[in-house]
């Protein structure tokens, strides 16, 4: 489903909801966000869109970049990163408009150099505005299971405990930092690397 541009972000999306047991929990559902370049957005410069998609150049196959988590608190949870050395970035609030007209707000923590190769997750906590992965109209895949690789598999591991996970999908050794998720849709299996 369509979900929407970035105005002055230079992207749009589509949303579609993650069936994800394991990373899931009730009240705290997940989506899987597809983010490209919005053709409207032509002035925005290639290192200022969201996550340096316009500096992927023209290859034009999807990739996992980065991912997200939802915090029980922001302010604490990017504190306590700071303690153990993670860089989790600000607490700021952004705001945008759906495509039906309705404001949309959440608050987002992100250090824009995407540590680790946005292995390092950004937080988000979408506050009083309905979860997007609540949406009735979103069609539905199942996450089978995600994974990471990183130069250096320790370091993540802290990383990621420094902002409080606990459960952790596997992480090994590769020479990229790459995240996988293999997927189940109504068209058969997919891996996003």
């Amino acid at each position: 489903m369509f979900g929407g541009s970035h105005p002055g972000r230079g992207t749009k999306n589509y949303l579609v909801r993650l069936d994800a047991e394991a990373v899931s929990t009730p009240g705290n559902p997940s989506y899987l966000e597809l983010l490209g370049l919005d053709d409207a957005q032509p002035d925005v410069a290639p290192e200022d869109t969201m996550f340096g998609v316009g500096r992927r150049g023209p290859d034009p196959r999807p990739a996992l970049v980065t991912w997200a988590m939802h915090p029980a608190d922001m302010e604490a949870t990017t504190a306590r990163a700071a303690a153990e050395g993670v860089d989790a970035g600000t607490v700021e609030s952004w705001s945008r408009n759906a495509p039906d007209g309705a404001l949309l707000q959440w608050r987002v923590a992100m250090n824009a150099s995407m540590p680790m190769g946005g292995l390092q997750p950004f937080l988000i906590d979408w506050g009083a505005t309905a979860h997007p992965a609540t949406n009735p109209a979103l069609d539905e895949i199942t996450l089978l299971g995600l994974s990471f690789e990183t130069p250096d598999p320790q370091a993540l591991g802290n990383v990621l405990a420094g902002l409080g996970l606990t459960d952790l999908p596997p992480i090994r050794f590769g020479l990229v930092p790459t995240i996988t998720a293999s997927l189940q849709t109504p068209n058969g299996s997919l891996e996003l690397r």
